[in-house]
């Protein structure tokens, strides 16, 4: 597609690959903190996401594998975070080195459940075997407490109740309500049906110790704990209910399941003659997903939901409010790299990659959209000359995950990194077209795994983020030597860093190094010889996590992008802020971060954004007077560089306004392919659903 810019007098081709089919990764269950407003969320592949959910969902690390590649349950104990799975460990993470703090096995084999107290001191895992384990997690240890009385068969889901005395578990046919102190069952509430035997999926105890419990159904049964009877009972769905929760102040009951909507309860005063009790009754529902919904919660007056085809959904709660927003079940960091020399594609999966030649046009149109904006663009597209091709495809060694992967700009080189050891290659295409790889050997000690990997324009050098040390390393690529690669320097970060680097750039120049951390900073290191740098200052902490970051290529300015909208331009040089706008310019700007910054060469003044929904473009203006929200960042600056040249509260910074947008659903990375070609890499979301299994039939009015 060609986008004519009348104002900017140029053309721009963007070329819309939608070759990149992944596998769809199911959520298998959550865990929120509410504290720290972290959701942690584990897939169906073994692999744990966190996402930063204070302001627009951020996915801001992996833990990429766990033990036995099984998570059935998660929780959060303060800033801890703990899992279980069918490897029958119970495992602490360390959430910065993104592998196990402490493991230790439980009696009983495999896992089914976790639960903690309220006062985050003790954690429960249900069995395979029957067995309820107690631990103790005070003082940042995790001890072995007691084991409750074995029971028949696994223990599926268990809760603890808001005075931590008791413990409910749900099993085949079986509701249990336990004494913590002695291990002994107090009651036990029998589910059956006529035809089937009945499993408890998920239950919930309120505060005033009212047990709610989910079956397979598709019925929603309330309990009053004390004396172990049964309140009411709600058909809720027509197939098997597998999660259920409540908002904070449990007025509201959400579940869903193999039936994959969202139903809705509300606590309901009911007044009867003299009586006054309470009841639950249908509020509301959604229909956020096209198959089985196996995650819930509720955080604030919106539902997080997530199953069976990988996405991360929130939807409303309330009548008031419709709104709805869906995160694909995608790979985090960069999903592809470009070699705008041989107009190679390299994409990554999670253990292997693909490189394709991009298809070319020969300039003739097939049809022209004319914009509705103001801005009066023209859209044309283009009828394509040669199509696509996949060159090769290649596995990642023991088919380990790779954690991140790119090609050089010249095509010469592909290097990629999994949890243990980074990997490079030399590629090139021999004289009958066939593509060759070696791998490299010789490669210096200070080669390392990494969790982020960038060539320089010119791929003379090679910049890696050392997944262990979170260190950035430098090295030379050499010509026509028997070493071909050299280390220069290591960069220590963490006296600037104080957690891991989630972003890193470098100028076209190879003079400035910026790197962003989840701690919010954002750091700039400048070359004072070759290959070696020196750290210069860090931009003032925002409030929101960084999500995209870019350098211009003809001068020194920094455009960075954060989770709550905001994108701001800062100079380098300068030491001061020549640009801030709060993007909610678009409705998915609103809802979806910004991944990818692309900055025209042509017009300074352009920044090219993507985001999950969106590619658009936003022209500086300039401001009558400094926004509110950046003055005291500038104050702030302005005194930590009193030797430096000083910053004017007079000067003025610059606003944003859109002059085109397009969308482009499931889209993961925006690149230059030339100074007139994007390259805007997504998914298919028809590639998603046909790999998934059928979903739950269900006639719909109207139909057949």
């Amino acid at each position: 597609m060609k986008m004519n810019n009348k104002e900017h007098k140029g053309k721009t081709k963007i070329h819309n690959v939608r070759f990149y089919n992944l596998t769809p990764r199911a959520i298998q269950n959550m865990a929120y903190n509410n504290f720290l407003k972290k959701l942690a969320l584990s897939r169906n592949d073994g692999s744990i996401e966190i996402w930063d959910m204070q302001y627009m969902p951020l996915l801001e690390r992996t833990i990429p594998t766990t033990p036995g590649n099984s998570v059935e349950g998660m929780v959060w104990v303060g800033e801890r975070l703990f899992s279980v799975g069918l490897s029958g460990e119970i495992v602490e993470w360390d959430l910065q080195k993104l592998v196990p703090r402490r493991k230790q096995y439980v009696t009983g084999n495999a896992i089914w459940c976790i639960d903690v107290n309220v006062k985050a001191t003790q954690l429960a895992v249900g069995t395979e075997e029957g067995y309820v384990n107690i631990f103790d997690v005070e003082n940042d240890e995790m001890d072995y407490k007691n084991l409750f009385d074995k029971q028949e068969g696994r223990v599926l889901c268990c809760k603890f109740d808001h005075s931590g005395e008791y413990l409910v578990t749900g099993s085949v046919c079986a509701i249990r309500i336990w004494n913590v102190s002695s291990g002994h069952a107090i009651h036990k509430m029998t589910v059956r049906s006529d035809t089937r035997e009945v499993i408890v999926w998920c239950l919930r105890v309120l505060k005033d110790f009212t047990i709610i419990s989910g079956d397979s159904r598709g019925i929603v049964t309330v309990w009053d704990g004390r004396t172990a009877t049964e309140i009411e009972t709600h058909q809720m769905l027509k197939a098997d209910v597998l999660t259920l929760t409540t908002n904070e102040d449990e007025t509201m009951l959400m579940c869903s399941g193999i039936e994959p909507i969202i139903r809705i309860y509300s606590k309901t005063l009911i007044k009867r003659d003299e009586m006054e009790y309470h009841r639950w009754v249908k509020f509301l529902q959604r229909s956020v997903h096209d198959h089985d919904v196996k995650a819930l919660i509720c955080m604030d007056e919106r539902i997080i939901s997530g199953g069976m085809d990988g996405y991360l959904s929130i939807s409303s709660a309330v009548k008031t409010s419709s709104t709805m927003a869906k995160y694909g079940p995608f790979l985090q960091g960069c999903c592809s790299s470009i070699a705008p020399k041989k107009r190679l594609l390299l994409l990554r999966y999670t253990d292997y990659l693909e490189v394709w030649s991009l298809g070319s046009t020969n300039g003739e149109y097939t049809t022209t959209v004319h914009s509705k904006s103001e801005d009066k663009l023209q859209r044309q597209l283009l009828r394509i000359d040669e199509s696509p091709k996949k060159n090769f495809a290649m596995k990642s060694k023991d088919e380990a995950r790779i954690i991140c992967a790119t090609i050089s700009p010249n095509a010469k080189w592909i290097c990629y990194s999994t949890i243990t050891d980074t990997r490079l290659f030399r590629f090139k295409v021999d004289e009958k077209g066939a593509d060759k790889l070696h791998l490299i050997e010789n490669l210096p000690e200070q080669f390392c795994a990494a969790s982020l990997i960038h060539f320089s324009t010119d791929s003379k050098r090679l910049y890696l983020v050392s997944s262990e040390t979170q260190s950035i390393l430098v090295f030379a690529i050499l010509k026509n030597n028997a070493v071909e690669l050299e280390f220069i320097t290591q960069i220590n970060t963490k006296k600037h860093i104080k957690d891991n680097i989630n972003l890193l750039e470098v100028s076209e120049d190879d003079k400035y190094i910026v790197a962003a951390g989840l701690d919010h900073s954002i750091a700039i290191w400048s070359e004072k010889e070759k290959g070696h740098y020196k750290y210069q200052f860090n931009l003032p902490k925002y409030i929101a996590a960084t999500t995209a970051i870019a350098l211009h290529a003809d001068y020194p300015c920094l455009v960075a992008t954060f989770s709550d909208g905001r994108i701001i331009e800062y100079n380098i040089e300068e030491i001061r802020f020549t640009c801030s706008e709060q993007n909610d310019l678009l409705d998915s700007a609103r809802t979806h971060c910004t991944t990818k910054i692309l900055l025209d060469r042509r017009c300074s003044d352009l920044f090219v954004l993507l985001n999950e929904e969106n590619v658009y473009a936003l022209k500086k203006y300039l401001n009558d007077e400094i926004e509110p929200e950046i003055e005291p960042i500038i104050k702030k600056q302005s005194k930590k560089h009193k030797k430096q040249k000083s910053v004017s509260l007079d000067q003025k910074t610059s606003g944003l306004r859109m002059t085109f947008s397009k969308n482009t659903t499931h889209s993961l990375n925006l690149s230059w392919l030339t100074h007139e070609d994007l390259v805007v890499v997504g998914m298919n979301a028809m590639s998603l659903i046909d790999q998934l299994p059928s979903a739950f039939k269900q006639k719909k009015f109207g139909s057949a």
